[in-house]
């Protein structure tokens, strides 16, 4: 009779011990699905307003964009800067100690789904007087026990998992964070480095209008000392030279400030760079025909806000666990002894096993309150992802529109400037030979300066806009096949 009497409680004992590890496959809380956004199938890649197109063709033609779009410049200076900033950046250095931050963080969320093993030890000697003891004599006893201590809580509404997936939605947010700053830093460095080469044609630009008007100055000079011309023609020649000369000042002024904002961002405080010149610098490929507008979720900013989403939405499930009964196994096994002799003897081992259950009874609307939490924590950060998706796509857009515009102004300015050289070149030559007066160089000098210079600006506003566009679209695309 013993025999069954042990039988049963030993079933009723495995039956309390397992019925949550079999109950362990319960996961509270909503599982995540990404939202659908309505969005515009494709880009308008092709059409352009104003009668000038780019043409289809061209699109379809276009190379893929690989991570290092840079390189499509074909400048060694600005892959050599890029290079530093990714070591040397603050911003990144940051970026990077957050990313090592979350994935702790979500080791040790990983930790909790396993049970923990602990040592335990200790040897005391104790002492009774007298008046204690039963026997009336004092009595000293010795004890040492050292044992194993086990502990693990059973993961049975998922509170546990759902906390793993929170932490590890988190990490992988912080990557994509990470990402985003290096492709803003790419960024920036590149328009930086793509204004300071434009302020570098600025200057040869000026020192042209520089040399040309004091060519134009010595032949109004000579003219007036052979009494042809009055003075008037001197100091208006010597009015428009100092002009040239202050904007050239002025120019050379910026360019220095460019280059010490470029020395910051790459951790290069000394920089020196050699003059350049950005109407030298290739213009990138052009992106493909019917550019998908789904192709924003490759930016490393859509893609950490959806984490973050991911994250929030796990958080309900934590939230939602936490009304719910905890479950959890200890177990003891060891070694206790009064004397050392029989420490390690059969008769010295102890152990337990048992299970334990926490049931919240009362809280004052606490766990109630957190899962409220939860749900609207989820709701903001939904509507942040929105935000983010539909500003890639806006930016996209317009960065595509203003890649197709300067394009289009750029052919426009070809033609103005070869005009106005001309127009220049025809004017000085009529002045020398007394057909016009010298308000018609000037006034051809200064078409001709303002042509060059708005080239210019526009070949240095187009190949920024090729910037934002790949920073835009998270650093790419990929070609039709």
């Amino acid at each position: 009779m013993s025999g069954v009497r042990g039988l049963r409680v030993g079933s009723r004992l495995f039956v309390a011990l397992s019925l949550p590890v079999f109950l362990s496959g319960c996961l509270l809380g909503p599982d995540y699905q990404s939202p659908v956004l309505a969005l515009p199938a494709s880009y308008n890649t092709v059409a352009a307003p104003g009668g000038v197109s780019v043409a289809a063709t061209q699109l379809a033609e276009s190379a893929p964009v690989h991570a290092q779009w840079w390189l499509l410049f074909g400048d060694a200076t600005l892959t050599d800067l890029i290079q530093a900033a990714s070591q040397n950046n603050a911003d990144i250095q940051v970026a990077l100690a957050r990313m090592a931050m979350t994935q702790s963080l979500a080791v040790q969320a990983g930790a909790v789904l396993y049970p923990t093993l602990n040592l335990t030890s200790s040897a005391t000697r104790a002492s009774s007087g007298p008046s204690v003891s039963v026997s009336g004599v004092s009595v000293q006893a010795n004890t040492s026990q050292v044992g194993l201590v086990t502990s693990y809580e059973l993961d049975v509404w998922g509170r546990v998992r759902r906390n793993i997936e929170s932490a590890s939605s988190l990490a992988t947010a912080s990557r994509y964070e990470k990402d985003s700053v290096s492709l803003t830093v790419a960024g920036l460095v590149s328009n930086l480095y793509l204004r300071l080469r434009s302020l570098d044609a600025q200057l040869l630009v000026l020192n042209d209008s520089v040399l040309t008007r004091t060519h134009a100055l010595k032949v109004a000079q000579a003219k007036l000392q052979g009494g042809l011309v009055s003075p008037i023609d001197v100091n208006q020649g010597k009015a428009a030279l100092a002009a040239s000369q202050a904007n050239l000042s002025e120019v050379t002024r910026q360019r220095a400030i460019a280059q010490s904002q470029l020395g910051v961002l790459t951790g290069r405080l000394d920089l020196a760079l050699s003059a350049g010149d950005v109407r030298a610098l290739p213009a990138p490929p052009l992106p493909p025909e019917g550019l998908p507008a789904s192709i924003v979720e490759n930016r490393p900013d859509v893609r950490r806000a959806e984490q973050e989403l991911q994250a929030a939405n796990a958080r309900i499930g934590v939230a939602t666990a936490g009304l719910f009964p905890t479950f959890s196994l200890v177990g003891v096994f060891g070694a206790q002894s009064v004397a050392f002799s029989s420490f390690l003897s059969d008769q010295s081992t102890v152990w337990s096993a048992g299970i334990g259950l926490l049931q919240p009874i009362f809280s004052g609307g606490l766990l109630q309150a957190r899962l409220e939490y939860a749900k609207a924590q989820q709701q903001e950060v939904l509507g942040t992802y929105v935000k983010v998706v539909r500003a890639a796509f806006a930016e996209v857009s317009e960065a595509l529109t203003s890649v197709r515009q300067t394009l289009q102004t750029e052919q426009y300015l070809t033609e103005q400037v070869k005009a106005a050289t001309q127009a220049q070149e025809l004017a000085t030559l009529r002045y020398e030979a007394g057909y016009v007066d010298f308000l018609n160089v000037l006034e051809a000098q200064r078409v001709a300066n303002e042509a060059s210079l708005a080239f210019v600006t526009n070949r240095s506003a187009r190949l920024q806009a090729s910037v934002d566009l790949f920073k835009a679209l998270g650093g790419g695309w990929v070609a039709k096949p």
